[in-house]
C-alpha cells in the first residue's frame, strides 16, 4: 500500500525582511530544489500551492519523515540564517483526495488553529507535525494556554508600578508594571537596573499581564500603563506566541490606554527581531519602547519612528561611570530626533543623575530617584521636580519593602 500525505510548509513571515509577496514563490522555490533532489523515484511530488506538496511513496506505508525534516533545516537557513529557531514548521496531513485538498487550500492561521484544535481539519483526516529529527507527533501540540500555565510559577505575588516622568510638563506621563514573588528577596522591576531584573523572565513576564490586568480594572488609567517583556521573547517563537496569546486577556477597550516595554534589548537588535516586535505589538498597544543597557544603541540602523521611544537603563556602577554614560547617551539626541524616537532614561537614582538627565533635555526618566515603587499608578499626576521622589509624603514609597517590613 502506497504512502500519501499533504505536506504544508509553515513560514513565520514575521522574522524574515523578504516581503509578504515575494515569500511563497521563494519557499516554493526552495522546496522543489530540495524534492527533486532528494524525493527520487519512484517517490513523487505534486506542488498544490507555494506552501502544500502532494507526496507519494510506492514503496512503503510511511513516508520517509527523517528526509522531509531536512527540508525545514535548509529553508530555515536560507530564509533567515543560522541562530533562529522555529521559523519554519512542517506539518503532514493524511485522509482521501477531497480532504488532502481542501487541507492544502488552508492559510497559515487555519493550519496553526488546526494544531491546536484538529476539529477544525477536513472530515476523516490527521495531522501530524514532523519534528526537527524526523519524528512525528500528533496534534493538538501542547496548548498555548497550558504552556502558559506551566510558565507562570510565580504564585502569589507583591503588585506594583512606578511612574515615567516628563519634566517639561512636570508631570507623569505613564506607569511600567511590575511583578514579585512574596517569597523573593527583593523585588522585581525593569526600572532599577539589573540587580532588580528577574531571573524567570518568562514568568515574570507574564505575571506581569495579569497585574496589568487588575490595574485597569481597579484604577482610572488616564496614561499609558506599560507592560514589560522580554526581548528574548521575540526571538523564540514559541514564547512569542505563548505571551501574545496572553496578552489577548487583556480588554480591547483597554488597547488604546497600553504601551510595551521591550526590555533588555541588545545594542544592534536584528530587523527580523524588530518585525517580528511590531506585527505582535502593534494591533494591541499604543506604544513600543526599547529599554537598552548600551549608551551607543544603534538607532541610526531603525526606521524612522520604527519605536515611539529608547530606554537607556543605566548601569549599576559607581557615580561617575553612570553620569558618564549618560551623558554618552545623550551625546546621540540628534540621531534620535532625525528618526523621530523619543530617548528616555531610566534607573535614575540619585539627584545629581536626576538633575544631569534634565539638563541634557531628557525627555522623560524613571527610576527610584523619580519614583518609588507603588500600589497605584501614578500616571496623569503633576509634580514638581523639587518634589522628586514622588509624593515622598505619602506612605506609598517603596511598597514591596513596606509590606515586608509590616
Amino acid at each position: 500500500m502506497s504512502a500519501v500525505a499533504c505536506l504544508r510548509v509553515l513560514v513565520d513571515g514575521s522574522r524574515t525582511d523578504v516581503p509578504a509577496d515575494r515569500l511563497g514563490p521563494l519557499v516554493a522555490k526552495y522546496s522543489n530544489i530540495f524534492l527533486e533532489v532528494r524525493w527520487t523515484l519512484p517517490r513523487r511530488f505534486q506542488s498544490l500551492s507555494h506552501f502544500s506538496y502532494l507526496l507519494t511513496d510506492p514503496t512503503t506505508q510511511g513516508l520517509d519523515t527523517v528526509e522531509l525534516a531536512q527540508l525545514s533545516h535548509q529553508l530555515q537557513e536560507r530564509l533567515f540564517g543560522t541562530g533562529v529557531e522555529e521559523a519554519v514548521k512542517l506539518v503532514l496531513f493524511e485522509g482521501d483526495a477531497d480532504a488532502m485538498a481542501r487541507f492544502s487550500a488552508y492559510s497559515t492561521e487555519e493550519v496553526l488553529a488546526a494544531m491546536e484544535d484538529p476539529s477544525g481539519l477536513p472530515a476523516g483526516g490527521r495531522l501530524r507535525r514532523i519534528a526537527a529529527d524526523g519524528t512525528l507527533s500528533d496534534v493538538p501540540e501542547q496548548s498555548r494556554s497550558a504552556a502558559t500555565a506551566e510558565a507562570f510559577q510565580f504564585g502569589a505575588t507583591i503588585d506594583g508600578v512606578q511612574g515615567v516622568y516628563f519634566p517639561k510638563g512636570g508631570a507623569f506621563i505613564g506607569d511600567v508594571v511590575n511583578c514579585t514573588p512574596v517569597s523573593a528577596a527583593s523585588y522585581f522591576s525593569v526600572l532599577d537596573g539589573a540587580a532588580h531584573w528577574p531571573d524567570d523572565t518568562d514568568s515574570f513576564d507574564e505575571a506581569c499581564v495579569t497585574t496589568a490586568l487588575r490595574l485597569l480594572t481597579e484604577f482610572p488609567i488616564v496614561t499609558p500603563l506599560y507592560v514589560p517583556v522580554c526581548f528574548a521573547t521575540f526571538v523564540r517563537s514559541s514564547r512569542r506566541e505563548v505571551w501574545t496569546d496572553l496578552a489577548k486577556v487583556l480588554p480591547p477597550a483597554t488597547w488604546g490606554r497600553l504601551a510595551v516595554t521591550v526590555y533588555d534589548v541588545p545594542r544592534a537588535p536584528t530587523f527580523q527581531a524588530l518585525t517580528a516586535i511590531r506585527s505582535s505589538l502593534a494591533s494591541q498597544f499604543c506604544a513600543i519602547d526599547l529599554c537598552v543597557r548600551d549608551p551607543d544603541f544603534e538607532v541610526t540602523q531603525l526606521a524612522d519612528r520604527a519605536v515611539v521611544s529608547v530606554t537607556l537603563a543605566l548601569p549599576d556602577a559607581v557615580p561617575d561611570v553612570r553620569l558618564q554614560t549618560l551623558r554618552r547617551f545623550a551625546s546621540h539626541s540628534a540621531d534620535y530626533r532625525r528618526r523621530r524616537i523619543a530617548a528616555g532614561v531610566t534607573n535614575v537614582q540619585s539627584r545629581a543623575e536626576l538633575d544631569l538627565a534634565i539638563d541634557l533635555r531628557v525627555p522623560f526618566m524613571s527610576g527610584t530617584g523619580v519614583a518609588f515603587n507603588r500600589d497605584r499608578p501614578v500616571g496623569g499626576r503633576s509634580c514638581k521636580v523639587f518634589d522628586l521622589p514622588c509624593l515622598r509624603g505619602e506612605q506609598a514609597a517603596h511598597l514591596f519593602q513596606r509590606r515586608h517590613a509590616g
